[in-house]
């Protein structure tokens, strides 16, 4: 019994240690990402920060494993990521919402623009991945052309904060503290700027160096993540690719879902249904394809084959379908995005999850 408990132990605890973790690493991104435009911060810094355990996850299967085959299961937990990301996130997102004096709201408004120009690149992102999936190999150049599409992604953003907004001084740089709660919370919580610095102010070293210390434990998690996703497979009999796709995405979700969720409590909806968005691009593009990137150069090579057949072409169409499926409910309903939507957006999730799981 003790056997079977303990893959889905390590899963949880992979939960909890990206959850700390990722909360340090974003204190500390938002401090080095200071100087840049709102756009192009929320596209580099926030997204980097909430999808770091999906890289980290492809990056353990491709150089902790030595297994290229298994990058199938990262794609499973970045392409499954993608969808809890689309549904869940933005529903909870609503569900939660709270006005200025904090008190629950029935529906939330989005700007249509940025919901368009969000919706415009997620979806470039993952056509060229099921496009580039069609082919019995990934390339080289299908890895490069993914993180170019990210580029292209940022661009915009850059150009759209530039004519919005000015840039962000030094002087205005505002982050959420992580309090100091004792010496053995700080340990569990990963709080490194209360225990290395005493929760002084942020500087350029101390900066780096809870960076470097939070990075470090996402990569452990997100290998303990990795693990427990294969021996999962095993009890369940299931997969590798569908653990992958269902518990592997859910629990490299965590970073994003709390922090949209935050957003949403904080009356910040803008930044609560964009987060998911763009980390969909960010998992998509850099997080599948740039650890490939690297892969390729390692190893002299410029193409692995990939897994074919038909579940994945269902896999493949079923992520633009759903991604579809959500840009037109929150499109069609920007100015007043009820609970209704909310539960709509969890009911297709559910589906395509149980869909899923019959089909492979």
């Amino acid at each position: 019994m003790v056997e079977i408990l303990i893959p889905f132990l390590a899963i949880i605890s992979s939960c909890y240690l990206l959850k700390y973790s990722c909360d340090t690493f974003e204190q500390s991104a938002a401090y080095l990402g200071r100087k840049l435009p709102p756009g192009i911060k929320g596209a580099t810094v926030n997204a980097v920060g909430s999808s770091m355990p999906e890289m980290f996850v492809v990056i353990s299967f491709l150089f902790w494993f030595n297994d290229p085959d298994m990058v199938m299961v990262g794609l499973g937990v970045t392409a499954g990521s993608a969808i809890f990301n689309g549904c869940v996130i933005p529903a909870l997102s609503i569900l939660m919402a709270k006005d200025e004096n904090g008190k629950s709201v029935s529906a939330i408004s989005l700007d249509k623009g940025s919901l368009l120009r969000d919706v415009f690149w997620v979806l470039s992102a993952e056509i060229m991945l099921v496009v580039f999936l069609g082919f019995s190999q990934m390339t080289l150049w299908m890895a490069l052309a993914l993180n170019a599409c990210y580029l292209g992604y940022a661009i915009h953003l850059y150009v759209d904060s530039k004519r919005n907004s000015d840039s962000v001084d030094e002087e205005e740089y505002e982050y959420e503290e992580i309090k100091s709660r004792g010496f053995f919370i700080n340990i569990l919580t990963f709080n490194f700027n209360a225990l290395l610095f005493k929760n002084k102010e942020f500087s350029l070293a101390r900066a780096i160096a809870v960076l470097s210390l939070s990075i470090i434990v996402i990569a452990s998690a997100s290998h303990l993540l990795a693990d427990g996703v294969i021996d999962t497979a095993d009890v369940l009999g299931v997969p590798d690719f569908f653990a992958g796709l269902i518990f592997g995405a859910a629990a490299s979700s965590i970073p994003d879902l709390i922090l949209s969720v935050k957003d949403a409590k904080n009356g910040d909806y803008e930044d609560a249904v964009a987060n998911p968005l763009a980390s969909n691009t960010f998992d998509t593009t850099v997080a599948f394809a740039l650890p490939l990137c690297v892969w390729f150069l390692l190893n002299g090579k410029t193409e692995l084959a990939m897994q074919t057949g038909e579940d994945l072409n269902i896999l493949r169409w079923s992520i633009i379908g759903i991604t579809v499926a959500v840009a037109c409910s929150l499109l069609f309903n920007h100015k007043k995005v009820t609970k209704s939507i909310a539960f709509l957006l969890l009911t297709i999730f559910a589906a395509w999850a149980g869909s899923m799981f019959y089909i492979i």
